[in-house]
């Protein structure tokens, strides 16, 4: 197997894991084509780049619509992820961003089966459709905060999900930002990423510290805050006893803190 990260699309026919594919590599590598039944029958596995980052793609035949048996589906997802034991993968469940249908989700419940829970940590949803979206001026993300079974669905798998435009040909960013949000599974193997990728993660990992710090330091002036009013709280009770002639020997907490007077 050639050295790099596979990258197995897995999901419905029709979903666009073939134009996703074609995306990822910036060719036309698979047939891609609008069709009620399943255009890949097997697999087929694209090798390329993305940026400096080698990539092996793996299509594989829909579920649903296909002139195959279930059983012989199973036996082919088995062979690929057999391929894949002895190298690093990155699962991607294409979805497409649309009603999600009882039939959808029968196809998430029929991958996760397949894939196990160990691999279902190295999956994304990857969603089609983009160009919609856009023209619709809707985010991804208010697609899925809008439908509340795809916002369940992400809630599954950690929110780990990305979203393509497969019409705009030859435009890498889109990839890029895929590889970068799932770096993990890139940076296990040490594979190198391109400098202006990298940067970006830097910036990003920078950022975050930031916002850790400033949490923290919030936090510690929340609390702060909270001791300062507790001490005048006590402040004011105290005086409230002695202004309303009440002896010292009385405990301040014993007495009905709703009647502290406003000065």
């Amino acid at each position: 197997m050639t050295v790099g990260l596979n990258l197995v699309l897995l999901g419905k026919t029709g979903a666009g894991k073939s134009a996703s594919g074609n995306t990822i590599l910036g060719r036309q590598a698979f047939i891609s084509e609008k069709s009620s039944k399943s255009v890949t029958q097997n697999i087929t596995v694209q090798t390329g780049t993305v940026g400096d980052i080698p990539v092996n793609v793996y299509d594989t035949p829909g579920l649903f619509y296909s002139d195959m048996r279930e059983q012989e589906i199973q036996q082919i997802y088995e062979k690929v992820l057999q391929k894949c034991e002895s190298g690093h993968c990155l699962f991607l469940l294409v979805i497409k961003a649309d009603r999600f249908t009882e039939e959808e989700r029968k196809t998430v419940e029929k991958i996760k089966k397949l894939l196990g829970e160990k691999r279902l940590k190295k999956t994304w949803i990857l969603f089609t459709g983009g160009d919609e979206l856009e023209e619709e001026n809707m985010t991804i993300k208010k697609f899925i905060d809008d439908n509340g079974a795809l916002k369940k669905l992400v809630r599954k798998f950690d929110r780990r999900y990305h979203v393509f435009n497969n019409k705009k040909k030859g435009d890498t960013t889109q990839v890029r930002k895929l590889l970068v949000a799932a770096v993990p599974e890139a940076a296990a193997i040490g594979i190198k990423m391109d400098p202006q990728a990298k940067e970006r993660l830097k910036l990003l990992r920078q950022q975050q510290r930031i916002n850790l710090k400033l949490i923290i330091k919030q936090s510690y002036t929340l609390n702060t805050f909270m001791c300062d009013l507790e001490q005048i709280t006590v402040y004011f009770l105290k005086l409230d006893i002695i202004l309303l002639g009440i002896p010292q020997s009385i405990h301040y907490k014993e007495y009905d803190k709703k009647k502290i007077i406003k000065l």
